[in-house]
């Protein structure tokens, strides 16, 4: 029986990180201007949705991620006004709008807590959490999760910087304030929510210690708490009531059964599946392994990505060198052609690689600058905290895109804020659309497949195998069967050569090449035995 396709199941999200997408006001920083200004571009790709990072008014020490005002939109993006641009080019495009959602936490900067802090009797105060003695609950950025106000003595507690400070969500006027924030943005025309490390949300106020494993906490009591999923439930059918939005969730865990939590009819629509994406190493056997498992477990579809603004791009991640191209269209095709939601990361249609920070001032991540404050206090050299701090920096994957080989990369005007990879000359959105072989016109290829081949959106598996490092994959549905062979090892016998199925990708050769990818529309009596 096919599985109901919503408009979600149909076609490939791509993540916007806005400040280094484009920028259209010549500040160095990407915006609504430059966004705007590419939506053409994002057409012809493809895609079917964008998923943009924050872009509210914030002091920007975590990248937009803490909060200062939930219902505007901080002026170096732009202002509410060009947002209606945006959603409106948007919609003429066929391209659906997805934004990230804060709620676990706001900057130290918001009202709400301004009004808090040092005032004990504020009606704010209950909004978060103050106490007279913290637990030991550490930071994920490292250290105590509290920090001390000056009029009372009193500790604020943050799961992350002190400029990030948790909400009380056993306070029922914190969830009304978080609704009244919703239906701000869905009156704004947005189509969807990416929620932020949405297990984090504190629902059953600030519990016992947490143990320790050596050098290490165990977050056992300050994140995933019992009281969570009701409120998860809550927060969707409120929206489900008002619109037939996508709701993704951000779960702060590669174990796959605590992921399955909190996705399901009544939960979110999708979660993301860091089980499969972030993986460190390149493995067919473990990617083999978790799309069984996702398959087998998972309450609904999972999301297929291996890319994202919070790790090291999929092509330096898991290419036996950063030139791999052939691999990184094979982990895409695998993307676009097994079951679930694929999301993109803007610039992997280019085969963008790290960027490597060289000196400190090029650090932009709080992660990274924290990494390397700690390691000089602890008595380390210059050059070894900055080692130790390029290893934590999530600006790897955060350098500005390269649309052209002109100065800063066509990014924009002035120096961007962080700098332009050294390849722009050669890799480049204009200089890959003239290539017809190209990893972005290769993209552009399985992105048309996705959209036109409903089998692709929700077909069921009839097979999915690994046979060493090939993968076999056959989705069906009740329009049509199409065959997947993906080759990541040594060149073999191609199982399906010389019968007669159609091409739909890739070259229909006797031998099934290294990094090949073949597929093939037919019916299910064709499928491959062995490769």
């Amino acid at each position: 029986m096919d599985e109901p396709i919503t408009w979600w199941r149909k076609g490939v999200f791509y993540q916007v990180y806005l400040p280094s997408f484009c920028d259209g006001n010549a500040d160095g920083l990407g915006d609504f201007h430059g966004l705007l200004s590419k939506l053409d571009y994002l057409a012809e790709l493809g895609i079917a949705g964008i998923w943009i990072t924050p872009f509210y008014p914030s002091p920007l020490v975590d990248n937009g991620y803490d909060i200062a005002d939930y219902c505007d939109v901080d002026p170096r993006f732009g202002d509410l006004a060009l947002f209606g641009e945006l959603v409106a080019g948007c919609r003429r495009r066929n391209i659906r709008v997805i934004i990230d959602l804060v709620i676990n936490h706001v900057s130290s900067e918001h009202p709400w807590f301004q009004q808090a802090l040092n005032a004990p009797h504020s009606p704010y105060r209950d909004y978060f959490f103050f106490r007279p003695q913290p637990n030991n609950w550490q930071s994920f950025f490292g250290g105590p999760a509290w920090t001390r106000e000056s009029a009372t003595g009193d500790y604020y507690y943050h799961k992350f910087s002190p400029q990030q400070v948790d909400l009380n969500w056993a306070n029922p006027q914190v969830c009304r304030e978080i609704e009244r924030v919703i239906d701000f943005w869905l009156a704004q025309g947005v189509d969807g929510f990416r929620f932020d490390v949405i297990n984090f949300l504190t629902t059953d106020g600030i519990g016992p210690d947490n143990p320790w494993d050596g050098n290490e906490q165990r977050h056992e009591h300050d994140i995933n708490q019992p009281g969570l999923p009701p409120v998860i439930a809550h927060l969707c059918r409120y929206i489900r009531q008002r619109k037939e939005a996508f709701l993704i969730g951000e779960i702060g865990s590669e174990d796959l059964g605590i992921l399955c939590r909190y996705q399901g009819e009544a939960l979110l629509d999708v979660v993301f599946n860091f089980n499969l994406g972030s993986q460190k190493t390149f493995s067919v056997s473990a990617i083999h392994q978790q799309l069984v498992e996702m398959e087998a477990r998972q309450p609904g579809v999972p999301t297929l990505f291996f890319s994202s603004h919070d790790m090291p791009r999929m092509i330096s991640r898991f290419g036996e060198n950063t030139r791999d191209v052939p691999r990184a269209v094979a982990l895409f095709a695998l993307q676009i052609t097994a079951r679930g939601v694929p999301f993109m990361y803007n610039g992997d249609e280019l085969g963008l690689t790290d960027f490597v920070p060289e000196r400190l001032e090029q650090l932009q991540d709080i992660q990274g600058i924290t990494h390397y404050h700690t390691a000089r206090a602890a008595g380390k050299s210059h050059q070894a905290a900055l080692a130790l701090a390029m290893t934590q920096s999530r600006d790897a994957s955060r350098a500005p895109m390269q649309w052209d080989d002109g100065p800063h990369a066509g990014f924009s005007v002035v120096s961007p804020w962080l700098p332009v990879h050294r390849n722009a000359a050669t890799v480049n959105a204009r200089a890959l659309q003239q290539q017809p072989g190209s990893i972005l016109n290769q993209y552009k290829q399985l992105i048309r497949l996705r959209n036109n081949h409903s089998a692709l959106q929700n077909g069921v598996y009839p097979q999915l195998e690994r046979q060493g490092d090939c993968l076999l994959l056959t989705r069906q549905n009740a329009e049509e069967t199409l065959h997947i062979l993906i080759n990541f090892g040594a060149p073999r016998p191609n199982p399906l050569f010389g019968n007669g199925l159609p091409v739909l990708f890739g070259d229909d050769s006797r031998e099934l090449a290294k990094n090949h990818v073949l597929i093939k529309k037919g019916n299910h009596e064709n499928s491959p035995q062995s490769c």
